[in-house]
């Protein structure tokens, strides 16, 4: 049994390791895309709360008519969009609310997922820029919609009363969360197809960061 429980120690540690040299090495790899020419650049935003990264547009930027389903009040200037596990989310509203559990469920069970969506009036100082064509802003708006679960009418599929204030809301979403697709390799993928270097795979927020600082 003591045999058995020192082999199977060593071999989570081992997994843990890998996955981490894995997240290490894909996170400083760069994707390539063809540089995007356009008379005028545009800027959109990603931001992080030092785990979580979002996607940040202006308002202005953002499909009509998919403004109007988020219902997007009057003087709001941008919207950030994040993507995440469902539970988590939901039953964790401040890091101080983590349980173990909920950590466990997110990272290595396939789970339901969301998306939250949170209203600004002005930038955020920490917000990075990231300056964009118009086929590209076209794109990533295209990912964003995509990403949102909608009814047999097209509309979006909010989830009543689980916003954390005033400013946002929480959208039933696509996908399921894993420790391999998780909020910031949602990000990078927008990125991606987008045109915007980006990381290979980044499960963490810096390996994404690391490449729009350059």
């Amino acid at each position: 049994m003591v045999k058995y429980l020192k082999w199977t120690t060593i071999g989570i540690f081992l997994v843990i390791i890998t996955y981490l040299l894995m997240a290490l090495i894909l996170s400083v790899l760069p994707t390539n895309p063809s540089p995007e020419h356009c008379p005028e650049k545009q800027e959109i935003f990603v931001t992080t709360n030092g785990i979580h990264l979002a996607l940040i547009l202006p308002k202005a930027l953002i499909d009509e008519r998919f403004r109007l389903q988020l219902k997007t009040p009057a003087g709001v200037n941008f919207i950030a969009f994040g993507w995440g596990d469902r539970g988590f989310y939901l039953n964790t509203p401040e890091w101080a609310d983590l349980r173990i559990q909920t950590a466990v469920k997110a990272l290595f069970v396939k789970s339901e997922t969301a998306l939250h969506v949170t209203n600004y009036y002005k930038p955020g100082a920490s917000w990075k820029a990231v300056s964009v064509c118009p086929s590209q802003v076209a794109s990533l708006n295209d990912f964003i919609r995509k990403s949102f679960k909608v009814d047999g009418d097209s509309l979006l599929l909010e989830i009543e009363g689980a916003g954390y204030g005033q400013n946002d809301k929480f959208y039933e979403a696509v996908g399921s969360y894993t420790c391999f697709y998780t909020c910031n390799n949602w990000v990078n993928e927008g990125l991606k197809k987008s045109k915007i270097k980006t990381s290979w795979w980044s499960p963490f927020d810096r390996g994404v960061l690391y490449h729009l600082n350059r």
